[in-house]
């Protein structure tokens, strides 16, 4: 998902989020090199290769370490190096300034019930940032956020095989400090979780977590946010996801800058399947937050009207929006790199 940011000087959209999605889409989408008043931003899930079905779903020891065995296979076979050039690829195509990613997996292997293990089987960041490098593209990581940490023995292969769960934030290093700063980065992890026990796992624990950066872009000034939310594919996940929305709300409520927030939010926007009403919740609770008469585009809304879902999220590849207004921009796409 792809979105691109102007930065407005002498000029300014009036309205929420909302107003100011509906007004961007308007704009032609550059890059910053470009057009220096222009910012373009992505958003990806990189994928882990699983999603630990097999050993989530064990009833007793065999079918664990027939789960475990699954697992590994699973995530050989997921293409990770591949995808890794795909998305640079990708990257190369749109040059974005900044790029949020979520399920960025570490996998590692050591000797067989020996932890923790070290040997790096995948490192998907490093994967990544090697491909940058080839294509000669200039980015740095400005966050990293370490959350799930688990090992488990895989006897048939006599090792243990371990995986680390990132959120990180890439940026461009190209750019002047003067053009593009970035200050105030900060990391957190949601207090609401899900948490299972069982005989076989024990006490298996999932930390979520969203991060944020402040950036300007000469004299205009906004706030990226980039989250992973609980899947209801979880037991309880929809109510776990929904009090994660609840705190992350509450951290954005006054951010003093428009705030672009990314990412994986395991609900989509439209009718359908996964449709939580997390992203909508965002879009309706800003609204009441910063509710206002604007006009924008030739679009007129009136205060209190809650925003049609085209105007506030977008599904397609590529968005605009403005800064200058107050609010939160939300997109969120799960890699289609596979």
């Amino acid at each position: 998902m792809l979105f691109s940011l102007k930065s407005t000087a002498g000029r300014r959209c009036a309205g929420t989020m909302f107003l100011v999605a509906a007004c961007a889409l308007f704009w032609p989408q550059t890059a910053l090199a470009d057009n220096p008043h222009v910012v373009t931003v992505m958003t990806r899930n990189m994928d882990a290769g699983t999603d630990l079905n097999y050993i989530l779903a064990a009833t007793d020891q065999a079918s664990l370490l027939a789960g475990i065995g699954a697992t590994l296979a699973e995530v050989k076979a997921s293409g990770i190096p591949a995808r890794a050039s795909r998305l640079a690829d990708e990257i190369a195509t749109h040059k974005p300034d900044l790029i949020a990613l979520q399920e960025v997996a570490l996998w590692r292997t050591g000797p067989l019930f020996q932890s923790p293990a070290t040997e790096v089987l995948y490192d998907q960041l490093d994967l990544l940032m090697a491909e940058l490098t080839k294509r000669k593209l200039h980015y740095g990581i400005v966050a990293v956020q370490s959350l799930f940490d688990a090992e488990v023995p895989v006897p048939a292969d006599g090792i243990d095989l371990r995986m680390t769960d990132r959120n990180v934030i890439l940026a461009r290093i190209d750019l002047p400090q003067s053009q593009f700063d970035i200050t105030n980065v900060q990391t957190h992890r949601y207090k609401t979780i899900f948490t299972f026990g069982s005989p076989l796992l024990g006490e298996f624990v999932e930390p979520m977590g969203w991060m944020s950066l402040d950036v300007e872009v000469f004299k205009s000034k906004f706030r990226f946010v980039n989250t992973h939310l609980e899947s209801t594919s979880v037991p309880q996940g929809d109510k776990i996801q929904m009090a994660q929305v609840d705190e992350l709300l509450a951290a954005l409520s006054s951010p003093g800058m428009p705030v672009i927030l990314a990412g994986d939010f395991n609900s989509n926007a439209e009718p359908g399947p996964e449709n939580t009403g997390a992203v909508r919740k965002i879009e309706l609770q800003i609204w009441a937050i910063r509710d206002t008469r604007g006009r924008c585009s030739g679009r007129t809304r009136q205060a209190g009207q809650p925003p049609p879902m085209s105007e506030s999220t977008s599904s397609s590849p590529v968005a605009t929006f403005t800064s200058g207004s107050a609010g939160i921009s939300t997109c969120s796409r799960r890699s289609g790199l596979a």
